[in-house]
Order: structure tokens, then sequence, then C-alpha cells
């Protein structure tokens, strides 16, 4: 019974490992995601405002090189930030990016060189990965623990529930033996009298 409910404990802690790393992975993402697509946007507005001026400026043949400079710069500090938020995605979702080829690569254990162009991976990957692994690892850790906290209170309960059906069947058999006897003795008791009439 022990077994059954160890081996129960252990599958409930690994899926909910699964299911609560998928579900802050989405929400993760779907939050970094949406701070691009801000971005994104305020740059598409400033490139058209960009544009505009420059065209408006260019009609009129006036010089636009250092005039427009600090909207080139929030634009470039955008870029920057995208990069960033990227990068980021690409941690949550166990990847990196090649710095030799700038493709997406999976963070696995093994993963020392990247399968598009064969450049080694930075040690800052390796570092990554171990980290990865490492909190993975702790939180399965705790989830484990958790998950064996409740198996060990539903098997004290199980465990009070046994004693307390045995204490209630000894009790109706007491009452039970107590009954019988008392009827055999008022049954014992009438037949006297009735042999005695």
């Amino acid at each position: 019974m022990r077994t059954f409910f160890e081996d129960l404990g252990q599958k409930i802690a690994e899926t909910a490992e699964k299911v609560t790393t998928k579900a802050e992975d989405a929400v993760e993402v779907t939050r970094i995601k949406n701070q691009i697509r801000n971005l994104e946007c305020a740059n598409k507005e400033d490139f058209m405002e960009l544009g505009k001026k420059i065209y408006a400026h260019y009609q009129e043949g006036e010089d636009i090189s250092a005039e427009y400079a600090d909207i080139c710069e929030a634009i470039q500090n955008r870029y920057e930030s995208i990069q960033k938020y990227e990068k980021q995605i690409s941690d949550v979702k166990g990847m990196t990016v090649c710095h030799s080829c700038g493709k997406s690569v999976s963070k696995e254990k093994d993963s020392r060189f990247c399968p598009y162009c064969g450049e080694r991976l930075s040690k800052d990957m390796e570092e990554a990965v171990e980290k990865v692994k490492d909190a993975a690892e702790d939180f399965a850790g705790q989830v484990k623990g958790k998950a064996e906290g409740m198996v060990d209170q539903v098997m004290d309960k199980a465990e009070e529930v046994k004693d307390k059906a045995e204490d209630a069947i000894d009790k109706a058999k007491e009452k039970t033996s107590d009954f019988v006897q008392d009827v055999c003795e008022k049954t014992a008791k009438k037949a006297s009298d009735l042999l005695d009439d």
C-alpha cells in the first residue's frame, strides 16, 4: 500500500513540475513578447515621424544629418532593448543565440558546439546550461519533498481511520456480546418461569 502512495506521490510531483514549468515559461514569454511589441510600435511611430521630417527637409533642400539624432538614438536604444528581450525569451525557452551564425541553439547539457555552423558555444552558454539544470533540480527536489509530505499525511490519516474503524468494530462486538448475553439470560429466566408453573 505504501508503494502505491509513493508511486502516486512521485507521479504527482513529476506532473506538477512539468505543468508549473510550462506555465511559468509561457507567462514569461508572453510578458516579454508584449514588451517587444510595445517597443516595435514605438519604433514604427518614430520611423514615420522621422521619415516625414526628413522628407520635408529633403523637399526644402535642408541639411538633415544632425537635426534628428535624438530620434535615431531612441530607435537604436529600442533595438538594443529588443535584442535583450529576445535573449530573455531564448533563456526562458532553453535556447541561446550562436555568436557566429546568429541562429537559436538549444541549451541542452551536451550542446557545446553550434549544430548549424560548428562553432564552439561560449563558456557563458555552458554556465547558463548548468544554472538552468541546477534550478530545475532544486525545483524538482522541492516539489518531491512536498509530495512526499502529502503522501505521509495521507498515510497518517489512513492509519487514523483504520484505528478508528478497529475501535468501532471492537465496541460493536462488545455491545453485541452484551446484548446476546442479556437475551440469553432473559430467555433462560422465562423458560425457567414457564417450567415452574
